[in-house]
């Protein structure tokens, strides 16, 4: 049983899923896996609803803009193996003993690589009645952010990891990490409805060897999980990968089971419609596919 997965851009908290590939447990459900090479956020999703690829792995961003711009028709996509279950994001700063509340009067950069992180982070601080900073950077990588809050042109960030723990090993003091925040689901495989009907039987293999993934991860730790996936990050060192593993291991951003979180789901969908990104919230049932509903 074939499946094409397209891997999305490389990124540290998509660790469960070169986890799954080097421990080789799609191969053990009969599955035979062609990975396809990253590319930018959301590059695969065209090829997806095509049917030119079975799956990539992405926010469910995709989706909902998805559901609420294309045609309900077969090409629609759908959420799906949720790996990702908070948000991977933290504020830093270089000032001590900082909380949301000072955030409006601070200088703010925010992630300019994908816009999930700054909409949830809005939602944050509307939640607490804050409003959004008045200085506010928008177009810095996050290099580029760890760079100026290193030369204080800048008195707080938005990054995740590594560059979390390189600006705290730099000095920096972390401010406020999104996970706190409870359930975000912040990833999982998409396909479409269309390869959904035609693959189901390999899509749910699929799915039951990353619940296997996430489980030996959890149970592994770190140390082992950062060993697990070095070769994907060789510019990083053990250390650093460890520190990150711990980090979303402890704060539960890798999940611990493969089913779409209702509840982080709909904050996400609220984050978006609060933040204009879509024209109403998404629906659950329409935009999911939990296989242990089926």
């Amino acid at each position: 049983m074939k499946l094409t997965i397209a891997e999305n851009f490389r990124g540290l908290f998509y660790v469960p899923y070169y986890a799954l590939r080097e421990l080789s447990l799609a191969q053990e459900h009969g599955l035979d896996i062609e990975w396809l090479p990253p590319g930018s956020p959301g590059g695969a999703i065209h090829d997806v609803k095509s049917g030119k690829i079975d799956l990539t792995w992405g926010g469910p961003m995709r989706v909902m803009i998805d559901h609420d711009t294309s045609a309900d028709d077969e090409h629609r996509l759908l959420s799906l193996s949720e790996a990702v279950g908070r948000d991977p994001f933290c504020l830093l700063s270089n000032q001590e003993n900082l909380s949301l509340t000072d955030l409006p009067n601070l200088r703010l950069s925010v992630v300019r690589e994908v816009p999930t992180p700054w909409l949830c982070l809005q939602a944050d601080l509307a939640d607490r009645g804050l409003s959004i900073p008045r200085q506010l950077v928008t177009n810095w990588s996050m290099q580029e952010q760890l760079d100026a809050l290193a030369r204080n042109e800048v008195e707080v960030i938005q990054a995740f990891e590594p560059f979390v723990s390189q600006a705290l090993l730099g000095g920096a003091h972390l401010l406020y990490e999104a996970s706190e925040r409870g359930p975000t689901v912040y990833t999982g495989f998409i396909t479409s409805r269309a390869t959904l009907k035609a693959r189901q039987s390999e899509l749910a293999a699929l799915d039951t060897a990353l619940a296997t993934t996430l489980r030996w991860m959890h149970d592994a730790g770190p140390d082992e999980t950062a060993r697990l996936v070095n070769g994907y990050f060789p510019e990083l060192s053990h250390a650093q990968l460890a520190n990150a593993a711990t980090r979303y291991l402890a704060g539960s951003v890798w999940s611990h089971s493969t089913s779409i979180n209702r509840a982080g789901f709909e904050r996400l969908s609220e984050s978006f419609f609060r933040g204009g990104a879509i024209r109403a919230p998404a629906n659950y049932e329409s935009c999911v596919f939990n296989f242990g509903d089926h």
